[in-house]
């Protein structure tokens, strides 16, 4: 709940992780699962398994690439596997309805974006100008680009070298440790990205709720209470 007087916010640094943040990757996955499943004659329960193992990208993908090879027989590489892991749902991603015409008006009110994602150059670059995100944000850090992975402290001081440290930087995103542990161990305010999901570990984000538009509106209410023992949230 708010805690005070809402003022007119200061420009602000965002950084912004990219998938299931900004935009629906477990969804893309899934729609490109379907169709893999259905073209090697796998069941529902083949489906299931491919999205549980998955873990919503978590899973390294060589490990996938074998197991998914084993369940189904096949006599693909595991080199093709793993690209196949990697790129072949990246056409189904599409942004979450909204953050777009949220981001674009962010900028234009002299906020500047950045997305900090964890992941391969050619995969999230691809992601990133297919729906238009490259024209939105003022710059793009990937992990392997850098050689470091959310949430080691150094990913973050590459995205926000060289930005003036006078306003205040948030880190936003959907994951507990990687985007919200990392950015508080920064020293960043944290804005977590619940998708209907309890938060359940002790220390808490300074905003959350259900969708990455309410994190941004809560953001720019001016609810971010950094030392109140009760962050602002969204049910």
């Amino acid at each position: 709940m708010p805690t005070g007087p809402v003022t007119k916010l200061e420009p602000m640094l965002l950084l912004l992780d990219l998938d299931n943040t900004l935009v629906d990757r477990d969804r893309a996955f899934s729609r490109w699962a379907e169709q893999f499943v259905g073209q090697h004659r796998g069941d529902e329960a083949d489906l299931q398994w491919l999205l549980e193992a998955d873990a919503h990208g978590y899973t390294h993908r060589a490990a996938l690439a074998d197991s998914l090879g084993d369940r189904h027989g096949l006599a693909t590489s595991r080199d093709d596997l793993v690209q196949t892991l990697l790129l072949d749902h990246v056409p189904f991603v599409r942004c979450y309805d909204g953050v777009l015409d949220h981001l674009q008006n962010l900028r234009s009110t002299g906020h500047t974006l950045v997305i900090v994602t964890n992941g391969t150059v050619e995969q999230q670059t691809r992601k990133v100008e297919l729906t238009g995100l490259d024209a939105l944000t003022d710059r793009v850090v990937i992990s392997q680009a850098i050689g470091v992975k959310k949430p080691a402290p150094e990913i973050f001081a590459a995205a926000t070298d060289g930005f003036p440290a006078d306003g205040m930087t948030w880190m936003i995103g959907d994951h507990a440790e990687a985007d919200i542990a990392g950015g508080r161990a920064a020293g960043l305010h944290t804005g977590w990205v619940g998708h209907g999901r309890q938060w359940t570990h002790p220390e808490l984000p300074t905003v959350r709720a259900p969708t990455t538009l309410e994190v941004l509106e809560l953001i720019e209410g001016g609810e971010r209470p950094p030392t109140s023992p009760n962050p602002a949230t969204r049910r």
